[in-house]
């Protein structure tokens, strides 16, 4: 009986996956790409989505950031990473990272994000290291130096600017060139064109819902903004991005 259940259970699964698979290839067979010029969700908007999510954030996300093994992610990239005297932290959201920073190995961490609300939820939040929390852009980081950063650390942001790459860019601007890093953990477009078709037919929406865009291709942006990939890897098949990289120009 258990062995039936379990077979059973198995063939439900397997037609479910090609119920999906198949769905994405209905879209289109080929990946047709994506251009963040034709994006209907900007700006205003943007922030909009954000400030209604602000307050509930947490409790949406939560569970399935743990589940998916997001919440590892961040710990392992942070504790790995992010050290020296200054860290900073763009679209910081409600601060879901603060707790994976290493009081051993940072001594302030500077947090910004563009949305108040956002901002205001960050504030609340405990952390085992000095961390200031300012509204600040990460496109126009006017109040911070150039190679001033030892890291800098962008956590599912780059779904959501209206210049990604003018973004990475300000990132690289700020970061040290003596051995400072840049650490992104995001998530956009995969491998599988018939999955890309299927976050390309459902981004608008979810942009609506949520702000962000999850169909970019995150890794052709961070090639045009200049930057050099030191490490890399890839999960939930080839959806989510975890990054260390560095300004082209770095010492080492």
């Amino acid at each position: 009986m258990a062995l039936r259940v379990a077979v059973s259970a198995i063939a439900a699964s397997t037609a479910c996956a090609g119920a999906i698979v198949g769905y994405g290839y209905a879209l289109g067979g080929v990946d047709r790409g994506c251009s963040c010029a034709k994006e209907r969700v900007r700006g205003r908007e943007r922030k909009d989505a954000y400030a209604r999510e602000a307050r509930a954030f947490d409790a949406s996300v939560g569970s399935s950031e743990y589940w998916s093994g997001i919440d590892g992610m961040r710990a392992r990239l942070l504790r790995a990473h992010a050290r020296g005297g200054v860290v900073l932290e763009v679209a910081c959201g409600t601060g879901r990272n603060f707790a994976y920073y290493d009081p051993r190995a940072v001594t302030r961490v500077r947090a910004m994000d563009a949305c108040e609300e956002m901002v205001e939820e960050a504030r609340k939040k405990p952390s085992a290291v000095a961390t200031t929390v300012e509204v600040g852009d990460a496109q126009r980081m006017r109040g911070v130096k150039t190679n001033s950063c030892d890291a800098v650390v962008d956590t599912f942001g780059l779904c959501s600017y209206d210049d990604p790459v003018g973004a990475l860019r300000e990132m690289a601007r700020v970061t040290k060139r003596d051995g400072g890093r840049v650490l992104l953990i995001e998530h956009g477009r995969s491998d599988y064109g018939w999955l890309n078709n299927i976050l390309d037919h459902f981004a608008d929406a979810h942009a609506e819902r949520w702000g962000c865009y999850w169909n970019r291709p995150i890794m052709k942006l961070i090639e045009d903004a200049g930057l050099e990939v030191v490490e890399k890897s890839t999960h939930h098949l080839g959806t989510t991005f975890v990054v260390v990289a560095k300004p082209r120009e770095a010492v080492n």
